[in-house]
């Protein structure tokens, strides 16, 4: 199974259009980083020409009432603007317990195959936005299945890292982070924003730069970062160790750090 696998029912088969949609994090019945990830789902409703509620606020005070009435506090706070012949899209919000990965991945690393399927150039879709389409990424989480891995990582046309098939990817290398630039075609994550602000704060260094498979097999360390995932560490990439094998000291201070903000943020 892959990694945080959503519930069966939880995806309506209307978000399965050109609409785009947004997955946000509830911890204890609040939401972390509302405003940004409505930022981005603004953003690619603009893209997209996909017409988003005018009332922003109203949006946002509806997705805090769903989260309220589920009952849920751990969630996973989902919305979908899906195309219609009316003015606008229609909010489509689903709140369901939120699917972590298993506590084994955090303290063992998971393990990652880097497939043949190629990201779309930004040329074609721009990964910007978060668009409905997802059969790519489902080809390719089916793909490493097959190799007995955990997790996919594409690469664009010309052989640069972009993302997996839902988190965005950083390594290591002598405390700094490095990460691909959007412009090579992946999504500007909420969670890889968090940590280049957390960068500062614990004195890691901090750029995007394109990477190349030959990046990922030298580094320190290799982690997936995604709102579900918050900060996931890699053992292995096409069954070479990354490092020692096991989540190295920078991504367990990181993932200290993301948790520690999200408790301040949300005054938990």
């Amino acid at each position: 199974m892959p990694l945080c696998d959503p519930p069966a029912g939880l995806v309506p088969i209307e978000w399965r259009t050109n609409g785009c949609f947004e997955t946000m994090r509830a911890y204890r019945g609040r939401i972390f980083r509302l405003e940004d990830h409505l930022d981005r789902l603004y953003a690619s409703s603009a893209f997209l020409g996909t017409r988003a509620p005018a009332n922003r606020a109203r949006l946002a005070a509806q997705l805090r009432q769903a989260l309220a009435r589920s009952g849920v506090k751990e969630a996973v706070v989902r919305v979908a603007l899906i195309p219609r012949h009316e003015a606008q899209a229609r909010p489509h919000i689903v709140v369901q317990p939120v699917p972590l990965p298993p506590a084994a991945a955090y303290r063992q690393g998971i393990r990652l195959a880097v497939v043949p399927a190629r990201k779309f150039s930004v040329g074609s879709i721009d990964a910007k936005a978060k668009y409905s389409a997802r059969l790519g990424s489902v080809m390719a989480v089916a793909d490493a299945q097959l190799r007995g891995v955990e997790e996919a990582v594409f690469l664009d046309e010309t052989g640069s890292v972009t993302e997996s098939t839902a988190s965005n990817l950083g390594i290591v290398k002598r405390r700094a982070i490095l990460t691909p630039p959007c412009w090579l075609g992946l999504l500007a994550g909420i969670t890889r924003d968090v940590l280049r602000e957390l960068a500062g704060q614990l004195r890691l260094g901090f750029a995007e730069v394109p990477l190349t498979r030959h990046d990922l097999y030298n580094a320190e360390e290799v982690f997936l970062t995604s709102t579900l995932k918050e900060v996931l560490p890699v053992a292995s990439i096409d069954g070479r160790r990354i490092g020692t094998g096991r989540p190295g000291p920078v991504t367990r201070q990181l993932l200290r750090a993301f948790r520690a903000l999200v408790q301040q943020e949300l005054r938990l």
